[in-house]
């Protein structure tokens, strides 16, 4: 039979470099035509300047995480030599100085004056900043706004902890998606506030929400709230209708809520600013007295219209409220900065397996699969519940990686009993973490023929615990 030739591999696509992305923004301004969104725009000739250094330092062999990225700065938020509402500054704040250093470039500052939104000028859109992520003009902005504007243009916003950030308590991220403002953040973070030690990381595969049952929203707004809540039900979380009157963290690892109560129209927003901010601001207001961590996520229900909710968290568990906020945006999620130890485990500590309740009661975060190389081999230990013992062998086996904080690792090593030991393990990406091994000296029937535990229990669901010989 004739058959077509196999498809080449697909040729990856070259990221613009900082100099094609800075002349595309200003193309994208010039297209957009909105003038107001800025209280300075610099010149194409000065940003150009910034970045073909940036491109002379990727030449150079300099890794930056942030080249090709263009950015803009909300006015109250001081840039080196751009006006700012309190004169020139000489110099940056910190916050545009270590995402400078990173690669990226800064293409101008926003206002705070309420503008219309980027998807519809009859409607309200808040800040500049937010308006010019939306419109893709720039990548990122740095905002003293808030979750709103973000919501009113479908852009992402992440406001962490207090403190994480170096002198900036009150600056949120927008971008157009999660993992550029992960990225973003995990560049930021390094304030003045230390992570606690037995800090939680996760909060395991049924994560307990509250949301509001009672508060007044518009049809767009519920429907967007609602399509979270079955979003978020159908991934394992288990969701709890509360007043707004009982919201708080008792009993829940999370409050979701709808970050704008409706979208109103711009003539009403600057006819009476005062009391349309204040309808606006009625969803979220309560968590600007919290210490609190919060992520902002686009949600556009059936009429298109741009809604988004939010996720808080308690102060310090910004990594949670990352990792559920994914599960709007599709998008993977990797580590936030915090203080940590990976392990990897092999048997009843797996997700769905009897001891995986060890580790999310400590806080552990699921992180990945991961594979060994072809060094190890698994004997089935007489534990209750049923374990295998990993030991040096031939073969490569299947588990998964966990993230721990310190306290909690400290707390997870000292509960292993023997033949249980904590040593490192190779795996095929070239890491050695701690993994949950065995005394060398553990005997036990071989499972030779099993390069995962749950390969095992499967064997044993139909023929039953027995030697598998």
């Amino acid at each position: 039979m004739n058959t077509l030739p196999p498809d080449p591999d697909p040729v990856p696509i070259t990221p613009p470099t900082a100099s094609q992305r800075v002349i595309a923004a200003f193309e994208r301004l010039t297209e957009a035509g909105r003038p107001e969104l800025w209280t300075t725009l610099r010149a194409v000739e000065d940003v150009l300047v910034d970045a073909k250094a940036v491109d002379e330092r990727v030449k150079a062999g300099e890794v930056l995480p942030l080249a090709g990225t263009v950015i803009a700065v909300q006015d109250l938020i001081d840039v080196a030599a751009q006006p700012s509402g309190h004169g020139v500054p000489e110099t940056s704040a910190a916050v545009v100085t270590r995402l400078t250093a990173a690669g990226a470039v800064v293409l101008g500052k926003t206002g705070a004056a309420l503008i219309s939104g980027a998807w519809d000028r009859t409607k309200a859109g808040g800040n500049g900043a937010a308006v010019a992520v939306a419109l893709g003009v720039v990548d990122l902005a740095l905002s003293t706004g808030g979750a709103v504007p973000a919501a009113l243009n479908a852009v992402v916003a992440v406001k962490p902890t207090r403190g994480l950030l170096p002198a900036a308590d009150n600056v949120s991220v927008y971008a157009n998606g999660l993992v550029a403002a992960h990225r973003a953040l995990t560049l930021l973070t390094g304030g003045d506030r230390s992570w606690p030690a037995d800090v939680r990381l996760g909060a395991g595969e049924h994560p307990r929400i509250a949301y509001p049952a009672d508060l007044p929203l518009g049809e767009a707004a519920s429907l967007a709230l609602g399509s979270v809540v079955a979003r978020l039900t159908a991934a394992g979380a288990v969701l709890t209708p509360v007043s707004v009157s009982e919201q708080g963290f008792d009993g829940f690892d999370a409050l979701l809520v709808p970050t704008v109560p409706e979208h109103p129209g711009i003539a009403e927003a600057l006819a009476d600013p005062a009391g349309v901010g204040h309808r606006l601001a009625s969803c979220t207001a309560f968590a600007n007295l919290l210490d609190v961590a919060s992520v902002t996520v686009p949600v556009l229900p059936g009429d298109r219209r741009p809604f988004g909710v939010t996720f808080l968290t308690r102060a310090f568990e910004d990594q949670i409220a990352l990792d559920l906020a994914t599960v709007c945006t599709d998008e993977p999620m990797t580590p936030y900065p915090e203080p940590g130890e990976d392990v990897v485990v092999f048997g009843a500590h797996l997700r769905g397996q009897p001891l995986n309740a060890d580790l999310t009661a400590l806080g552990a975060r699921f992180t990945g699969p991961v594979r060994t190389t072809e060094g190890y081999r698994m004997v089935l230990l007489d534990t209750e519940p049923p374990q295998p013992g990993v030991l040096d062998g031939d073969t490569g086996l299947d588990g998964e990686s966990w993230r721990l904080s310190p306290a909690a690792f400290e707390r997870f090593a000292a509960a292993l009993k023997p033949p249980f030991v904590l040593e490192r393990v190779e795996l095929a990406d070239g890491t050695t973490p701690l993994a949950v091994r065995c005394d060398p000296d553990a005997e036990g029937p071989g499972l030779e023929r099993y390069e995962s535990w749950r390969g095992y229990v499967r064997f044993a669901s139909t023929a039953g615990l027995r030697d598998p010989g």
